[in-house]
């Protein structure tokens, strides 16, 4: 009985102690476009000067699908409507830097990749929260054709806005095959101080 209780208490403490926050996001097709049926996730883990994001994607097509490529980007300034005219900088991405971020998460690694990024003490830019959005998403196939699945707004159009999906063949002309359940810039997630 001792051993049990000493377990719980153990499992309780690294619960509590562990400073991980879990984003989840199911995308799923309205039109039957069944290679975007997935589950997506974001792990963030972070101390007082390291934050680790690992993302992963759960396909239901999985052998269909090479990889995926996301971008994510950063609202740069905290609230736009306070009178704080600043610039949020957040963590130093490694290998981007802070702001936007870019990450393949390939078949062979199970859809999953990491990234780690690195919080300046010494940096004060007044934000307390850092909010992160994906920007692009876009499934590379096996047969070498890519889906471009809509998530924010894409002002330059060359990208689509969310919900629609769009097919890009071999001659890199665009085709919209679908719709999606996601509303724009709801892929999120927020770092906070």
């Amino acid at each position: 009985m001792r051993s049990l209780t000493v377990s719980i208490f153990l499992f309780l403490f690294i619960s509590c102690a562990s400073n991980t926050e879990v984003f989840e996001y199911n995308i799923s097709s309205k039109d039957n476009t069944n290679i975007v049926e997935s589950r997506l996730l974001f792990n963030i883990n972070k101390s007082s000067d390291t934050v680790y994001l690992d993302v992963q994607i759960f396909p239901k097509k999985k052998k269909d699908i090479e990889s995926y490529s996301l971008v994510f980007d950063m609202k740069f300034r905290e609230d736009y409507e306070s009178e704080f005219n600043g610039v949020c900088l957040g963590p130093s991405w490694e290998n981007f830097g802070p702001g936007e971020v870019s990450l393949e998460l390939k078949n062979e690694n199970n859809f999953k990749s990491e990234i780690k990024g690195f919080l300046d003490s010494g940096e004060d830019d007044r934000c307390k929260n850092y909010f992160y959005y994906l920007r692009f998403l876009t499934i590379n196939l096996i047969s070498e054709e890519q889906i471009l699945i809509g998530v924010a707004t894409d002002y330059a159009k060359d990208y689509p806005d969310a919900p629609f999906v769009w097919s890009v063949n071999e001659n890199n002309q665009l085709e919209e095959i679908g719709t999606t359940n996601i509303e724009k810039y709801s892929l999120n997630f927020e770092l906070s101080k």
